[in-house]
């Protein structure tokens, strides 16, 4: 009968969680707590990080908005300038219809001064030749009387004195000629002047609209990273909310697994006492407990003609070099001259390009034609708003074209020079030296 009850008891309590059991329970709960509370943590810093982006959207959606007004701004300007290039040709057109008719009314008054030139010739021949002083003798001695000669002499006056007006009206004619050309000539000159600053004008405002326009582009891209990278945040916080809401139904899980287990193993205990104290009683036995594992659980979390462009020293040579902008290694395509001030066209020729790009900042490109068989231009970047020149126009060497500026992709105020020569880049220190 005591061996009975101790075998039962000793099955009881192998079976049963008891203390040992519960305390593990307890632990896996307590993982879970600190796995939600991570959660959280993670989760407040994305909210964070949601926010910062949607001040961000903010902000660009901001600075679009007042790029875009600068870019209605400048159209407006552009339309004014155009309107003024529009009225500047309407009046060189009239300054040449002007001119045609000036030149009609020129031949025809030079065919009116040549038969005067004729008729003052051949008076001057006649009297030259015929009306010697004999002819004027002969004239005394053949008049009747003193009021047939004073005739005669008033003849001669008359013709005289008609001579006298034609020579002073040829001469008023040809001043007249003269001067209307003169004045045609600067009226022209004056229109054209005119046209040329309407045009780099015109040609400045287009680079600033296709600076802000690149500007725009930029904030677009921007404004799309910081949007998907938003999106991408709020995909995080609906897959730390699942996450969260798992554990939590784990815990509560959990929380009810570890009450019934309590409650069982209370049960099996107060069930193991009375069997004990039946079994100390009759036998006076005790009996002894089992020990228990413990549950664990991971959670894992020169010399060529050119001129230097500018004043300053040669700060990055053409070649190969590590990129200011990208720490990359790439191909330098000119001559870098850091100082300030002006910049000049290297050597004469005509402006092809003058104009805004992302990289190049404002910048001006040079064809100089062909030399020693070659056709040269020459390139100036990351110069300052507001170029001096315009596509089409032809410049001097040493003129002014813009000021050293860091426009661009520019780490400082410098000029960047390239040479070109059939369309390939070569060094530039062969036209300008070292």
């Amino acid at each position: 009968m005591g061996k009975k009850h101790i075998a039962l008891f000793s099955s009881i309590l192998l079976l049963s969680p008891i203390a040992g059991g519960f305390t593990a329970q307890a632990a896996t709960l307590e993982e879970l707590q600190q796995q939600k509370d991570a959660l959280q943590l993670e989760t407040n810093t994305i909210q964070s990080q949601i926010e910062e982006k949607s001040n961000s959207l903010n902000t660009l959606e901001s600075e679009k908005a007042n790029l875009e007004t600068k870019v209605n701004e400048l159209q407006s300007q552009l339309d004014e300038l155009m309107g003024r290039l529009a009225a500047q040709e309407e009046k060189l057109a009239a300054i040449q219809s002007k001119i045609l008719e000036l030149q009609a009314e020129i031949e025809a008054l030079q065919v009116v001064i040549d038969q005067r030139t004729e008729k003052l010739n051949t008076q001057a021949r006649y009297i030259q030749t015929d009306a010697g002083v004999t002819d004027i003798a002969s004239m005394l001695l053949s008049s009747e009387n003193f009021s047939d000669l004073v005739g005669k002499i008033t003849v001669v006056s008359k013709i005289v004195t008609a001579n006298k007006d034609i020579v002073e009206q040829q001469e008023a004619d040809q001043q007249k000629v003269k001067d209307s050309k003169v004045a045609v000539e600067e009226e022209k000159l004056a229109a054209e002047a005119l046209r040329q600053d309407i045009l780099i004008s015109k040609n400045n405002v287009v680079a600033q609209k296709t600076e802000i326009d690149v500007q725009i582009a930029q904030v677009i891209e921007n404004y799309e990273l910081t949007e998907a990278e938003k999106n991408g945040l709020e995909s995080t916080r609906a897959d730390l909310a699942a996450q969260t809401e798992t554990i939590s139904k784990d815990m509560v899980a959990e929380e009810t697994r570890i009450a019934a287990e309590r409650a069982a193993a209370e049960q099996a205990a107060s069930e193991a006492a009375a069997v004990a104290a039946a079994a100390t009683a009759a036998n006076n036995l005790t009996a002894s407990a089992a020990p228990t594992t413990t549950a664990s659980s991971s959670y894992t979390v020169n010399s060529s003609g050119f001129i230097k462009p500018a004043s300053g020293y040669y700060s990055s040579p053409f070649g190969y070099r590590l990129s200011p902008i990208t720490g990359g290694s790439e191909l330098h395509r000119g001559q870098d001259i850091a100082g300030s001030g002006a910049i000049s066209a290297a050597q004469s020729g005509t402006v092809v390009t003058a104009t805004y790009h992302a990289s190049f900042g404002y910048y001006v490109v040079i064809n100089h034609g062909t030399i020693n068989g070659v056709t040269v231009e020459t390139l100036y970047a990351h110069m300052q708003p507001g170029l001096l020149v315009a596509p089409g126009q032809t410049v001097s060497q040493g003129q002014q074209i813009g000021i050293m500026g860091t426009t661009g992709d520019s780490t400082g105020v410098h000029l960047h020079f390239e040479v070109h020569e059939n369309g390939g880049l070569v060094d530039p220190l062969n036209y300008i030296g070292g």
